[in-house]
């Protein structure tokens, strides 16, 4: 990134009659937008594509922005500091409106010195009429030189990259101008967690009646969970799983979830909203939300418009007894981080891997590992790539298992472009065997219980431990025999596998 360095550039003349144009533009489409509100009423979802429509524009300007021309001068110039996107901790470059024709100017110039060492960022997209934009520390888009505070920070965003809320120190709190809250009087919070990963709690984000709405649902349509871009079980991911995009709340959960990220909603740009239950001992072991090259092609968002998951704000929906912490195995930035060695060297260079010892570990209360806490109606906010579309392999992420109580959540994924084709997925081969039978097995004993594979021998073949109330995925074929013993020894249960159980929990 370009040194920071103070900018007193002046072109006399330079794009007035463009932004003249442009001004008019933005006044007849206010015009419009006025009329086309007293004939449909106050729908902001209508007036937002409405005026995307005729604008092309991503942005819709956020609750009490006015979309004034580019060009438009504040009353006295004054300064205030640009940096490139999600850089909150740097100088940044100072600038004076005074030295530029208008926002449009300054921002092509100054984004155009602050993408020199970016090579997959070129300077056509530092181009306002291309689609660079300039945001707030608060996530408000800029329209001109009134929508931004004297002294305040600005973040350059180029055509193809997405905002995203910038890094300060560990603990720095915003308050983002993007959202707004469901409940009176609490604003929604962002918290910064992490640097490194990009990590943010957020505080009020749904309400009790949105939250058991969406329960109310969601909470029979559950069914085991998948990984991979095609769709398969496996003992990583033992939770259960309903999506969501015709409920009512969903679709206003999906929406405020956009909102505070400081994005438009893009249909194609997200998945539905992924309700989740977690039961006794079951866990999610942790992973990355993107997917590589093994999943399907065009996959890395810095090279030929790839496409890929971008952000996840993942939302707790109820409160849990004990465990069910969100975990970030790779942080080393958070508060309360002693030093000590979280994971394998190397963990890192194989993203989306962890040795199972060190999920286990990171999990341990203690062990200083970051862990997000479930909390009903909160949400935390981690993203899948940086602020320049590259993929972060930091953001390695689970759900530890719930020690007690039941714990639900759900997840919003956002794609930097429209999410990758399903049919196109090259990871199908690694789902369940052909004519195999998937089931979570159960643990209904007052007492641990071991079960074991009957392979025709004696021993027979062991399988898992499961605690009171544990529960084990397991892939089987239609006539394999399956016995559970207590810690005697002695046969409490069988099973034998039919393929109408495929999906089924089966109690031992």
């Amino acid at each position: 990134m370009a040194k920071a360095k103070e900018s007193m550039k002046k072109v006399p003349g330079k794009g007035k009659g463009k932004a003249m144009l442009s001004g008019g533009i933005l006044i007849s489409i206010g015009f419009l937008v006025a009329i086309v509100g007293i004939l449909f009423g106050d729908d902001p979802s209508f007036l937002q594509n409405l005026l995307k429509a005729i604008t092309g524009d991503d942005y819709f300007p956020a609750p009490g922005v006015k979309i004034r021309p580019q060009d438009t001068e504040p009353e006295r110039p004054f300064s205030f500091t640009v940096h490139y996107n999600g850089d909150g901790l740097g100088n940044g470059v100072l600038v004076k409106t005074d030295s530029y024709t208008g926002l449009d100017d300054m921002l092509q110039t100054i984004c155009q010195d602050l993408i020199k060492d970016i090579d997959h960022i070129d300077a056509s997209q530092c181009s306002p009429s291309n689609g660079a934009k300039l945001f707030t520390h608060e996530g408000i888009r800029c329209y001109s030189f009134l929508d931004i505070s004297p002294g305040g920070r600005t973040y350059v965003v180029p055509q193809g990259i997405l905002f995203v809320w910038p890094l300060a120190e560990v603990g720095h709190v915003i308050y983002p101008k993007s959202v707004r809250s469901p409940i009176p009087d609490k604003p929604i919070k962002l918290t910064q967690l992490s640097q490194s990963p990009r990590v943010f709690s957020v505080d009020n984000f749904m309400t009790p009646e949105e939250m058991e709405s969406i329960l109310e649902y969601n909470r029979e349509r559950v069914k085991p969970s998948e990984v991979g871009l095609s769709g398969w079980r496996d003992s990583t991911r033992t939770s259960s799983t309903s999506w969501d995009n015709r409920s009512p709340t969903a679709r206003v959960i999906l929406r405020r979830a956009y909102d505070v990220i400081a994005l438009q909603k893009e249909t194609q740009n997200g998945d539905s909203v992924q309700i989740l239950r977690y039961e006794n001992n079951e866990w999610y072991k942790p992973h990355v939300d993107w997917f590589n090259e093994k999943s399907y092609d065009d996959y890395d968002p810095t090279v030929n418009n790839g496409t890929n998951r971008f952000v996840t704000v993942f939302l707790y929906l109820s409160d849990v007894e004990e465990g069910g912490h969100t975990v970030f195995p790779l942080s080393t930035t958070h508060e309360g981080y002693n030093g000590e060695r979280l994971v394998h060297d190397g963990t890192v260079n194989t993203p989306g891997y962890i040795h199972n010892d060190d999920a286990k570990w990171v999990c341990n209360t203690s062990s200083s590992a970051l862990r997000s806490n479930p909390k009903a109606g909160n949400a935390v906010i981690f993203y899948s790539q940086g602020p320049s579309g590259e993929l972060d392999p930091y953001s390695l992420h689970g759900g530890c298992p719930v020690i007690k109580g039941v714990k639900w959540s759900a997840n919003v994924w956002i794609w930097n472009r429209p999410r990758a084709d399903k049919s196109k997925a090259k990871d199908k081969k690694t789902g369940p065997p052909p004519n195999s039978i998937t089931v979570s097995f159960k643990n209904v004993q007052t007492f641990p219980i071991s079960l074991f594979w009957d392979n025709g021998t004696p021993e027979m073949v062991k399988q898992v431990d499961l605690a009171v109330n544990g529960r084990s995925p397991m892939t089987t074929y239609k006539g394999h025999r399956f016995v559970a013993r207590g810690e005697d020894g002695m046969q409490v249960a069988e099973y034998t596998a039919q393929p109408t159980d495929d999906g089924k929990v089966i109690s031992f």
